[in-house]
């Protein structure tokens, strides 16, 4: 059975090569291809390395594997890891700052403040669980599935990229309705036993919203990033992305202490949460400075 054949051609196939610009591509002439598809010859180690790197695959799959059958697994298997994770990692962002919402808008309902704070620790630790949940599950993902290869086609990328500043706009535009509610909520009339707090509630809720709406976009748009993700899944990459994962887990883990200490010692449960957004860009700013360094 001529495996490796087979699968360089569906490869060359899936690329929409010719066996003409394949050869031209690794300095073969097109003879030398036809008898590689057909098993009457094969190629040295050096083209076989350069044919993963083209096809966006491993050499066990390529030399020993039905790439088709793989392929369609993987491509299913990526498909549904993605938009769990997708799913996942906006809930959990966007309920970590519900969370806050709720916490205000219980203040301006002039709830018992236990009530306010108790819903909002369950909520924050949901939200918590969920995205490390998340993570998890993609780290042991991409261990199993270090190379996928790049199977959208380029309608279904088109398609995402006319659709992606729409989501962004919509994301910016609650953002920025409740950002008006927030800077006028004294203007806002008020039922008898309401607080402004109230308001400041309905400006969070938009925010999460918003911010939901442009995380959902951007993990879509990652999802469609396929050769990005085989990238990151390089020997190279991994080790930037370990040491990337320590800093960030010592700068969250740092955020929770000081929000703890600030809510249970210094009762300051109403700016607290302001600690999750800057540990959040400093894992951002961690994240672009560690992954620049060669």
């Amino acid at each position: 059975m001529n495996v490796f054949g087979e699968n360089l051609q569906f490869y060359r196939k899936q690329k929409n090569l010719t066996q003409e610009q394949l050869a031209e591509q690794f300095e073969v002439s097109r003879q030398t291809v036809s008898k590689w598809e057909a098993g009457a010859s094969f190629p040295e180690m050096e083209k076989i390395l350069q044919m993963c790197d083209l096809f966006s695959c491993d050499m066990d799959t390529l030399l020993r594997k039905d790439a088709a059958v793989l392929e369609t697994s993987d491509s299913q298997g990526y498909e549904n890891h993605m938009e769990k994770r997708r799913r996942k990692i906006t809930f959990g962002v966007t309920f970590l700052i519900l969370g806050t919402a709720v916490y205000e808008i219980l203040e301006g309902f002039q709830r018992p403040e236990v009530l306010s704070n108790l819903i909002f620790m369950a909520m924050a630790v949901v939200a918590v669980l969920v995205l490390v949940v998340a993570g998890m599950e993609h780290d042991i993902y991409r261990k199993n599935h270090p190379v996928i290869p790049d199977f959208y086609t380029s309608a279904e990328k088109e398609t995402f990229e006319q659709q992606f500043p729409r989501w962004i706009a919509t994301g910016i535009g609650i953002i920025l309705i409740g950002a008006l509610i927030g800077m006028n909520g004294d203007e806002f009339p008020l039922r008898a036993g309401m607080r402004d707090e109230f308001y400041q509630g309905i400006f969070l809720l938009l925010v999460a919203l918003g911010i939901g709406v442009l995380v959902y976009a951007g993990m879509g748009k990652e999802k469609y990033q396929v050769d990005i993700y085989n990238k990151e899944n390089s020997p190279e990459q991994k080790g930037k992305n370990t040491r990337v994962g320590v800093w960030c887990g010592c700068i969250m883990m740092t955020a929770a202490g000081i929000f703890l200490v600030l809510g249970f010692v210094f009762d300051l449960w109403k700016i607290c949460w302001v600690v999750w957004p800057v540990g959040g860009l400093l894992c951002g700013i961690a994240a672009l400075i560690l992954s620049g360094r060669k």
